[in-house]
């Protein structure tokens, strides 16, 4: 099964997912990284931060190779199979 990473940013720095999960495939990493988003959104909510422009979730493959970012909007920036 591949292991993904998921990286996020503030636009300012990177957080880095040194463990990462294993997954069946792409499509279940990118539903694990929706869900994420989803989740770090609502909980920058409590502190109220507001302004989530340039945050940003990077999908890692085992490889190193970025195979998928999504902005804090949910809205894919690249998708590669």
């Amino acid at each position: 099964m591949p292991r993904y990473y998921f990286n996020f940013s503030d636009g300012r720095r990177w957080f880095t997912d040194d463990v990462g999960q294993d997954f069946g495939g792409l499509a279940a990493a990118r539903s694990h990284a929706v869900r994420q988003v989803r989740e770090l959104k609502a909980a920058m909510c409590d502190p109220g931060i507001q302004d989530l422009t340039g945050w940003t979730m990077q999908v890692v493959d085992g490889d190193g190779r970025t195979v998928f970012d999504i902005g804090f909007d949910l809205k894919p920036d690249r998708v590669e199979n």
